[in-house]
């Protein structure tokens, strides 16, 4: 490879530990890295608003990034705890690799992006229940179908997509973790900023506590299904979908 593709990491504080070089690091809310991109000072509009949208804060803005640049070929995104990686470091637990810190930071660039050439995204999860009944355990559910009737009405989905999607019981968490197309990035960045502003303005609900993110936990869901759209449209066959890797302090079991 001639020259690296971007690839961006998100976090809202220090990580505490040091991250690969070829990582940009993209700080959210007041948080401004040594070195990265701080949103308070390069995207002030949109710094903040991670604490309603959560990691789509900066989705958004790695987004116009990529259109200013007129980029193209692959991008990369993670955050500094969950990667869609295709090394396998750390232990298998449930849906996810739990791995410590200290096996991430001397990975090569090939265990972010593979070739180079075929895109890596999270692998879906099966839940025991509907996505509409594991949203609802969890928050309010009626949040959830009025984003999706605003998905239908801005024309981003059909009634029998949205349908078919919450009744379904499997759906990617992490979509915002991955590499992929620049032109898929792009799209279905825009597609969920145009169904965040038309819910914001007509149905938003502010709630405390961690259902304060519920339009950054529905663009979770609407993203899922738009990432599953463009994979099935590429070639199911030519995506390789992999178990989330998730970084934490205590790594693997004893």
């Amino acid at each position: 490879m001639t020259s690296l593709p971007p690839f961006y990491c998100i976090s809202h504080k220090d990580p505490g530990w040091p991250l690969p070089p070829f990582l940009t690091l993209v700080g959210t809310g007041g948080y401004v890295p040594e070195r990265g991109i701080g949103m308070s000072v390069h995207a002030p509009q949109l710094a903040f608003k991670n604490m309603k949208l959560g990691e789509y804060a900066a989705l958004f803005m790695i987004r116009r990034l990529l259109e200013e640049a007129h980029a193209d070929g692959f991008v990369g995104v993670c955050h500094y705890r969950r990667y869609a990686l295709v090394a396998e470091i750390g232990e298998l637990r449930g849906f996810n690799y739990h791995a410590h810190p200290s096996e991430l930071r001397d990975l090569p660039i090939e265990a972010f992006i593979g070739d180079g050439t075929t895109p890596i995204i999270s692998a879906p999860i099966n839940f025991p229940g509907t996505v509409m009944q594991q949203y609802s355990a969890n928050a309010v559910g009626r949040d959830l179908l009025m984003f999706f009737g605003d998905a239908v009405d801005c024309g981003v989905i059909d009634s029998d997509e949205a349908i078919n999607f919450l009744s379904g019981t499997s759906f990617i968490t992490a979509g915002n973790v991955g590499y992929m197309p620049v032109a898929w990035f792009v799209e279905t960045m825009r597609q969920l900023e145009e169904v965040v502003a038309r819910f914001a303005h007509n149905h938003y609900v502010r709630r405390e506590g961690y259902e304060e993110r519920t339009m950054g936990l529905c663009c979770e869901r609407l993203h899922g299904l738009l990432l599953r759209k463009k994979a099935l449209e590429y070639g199911a066959d030519k995506v390789i979908t992999r178990p989330l890797t998730v970084l934490t302090e205590t790594g693997r079991l004893n």
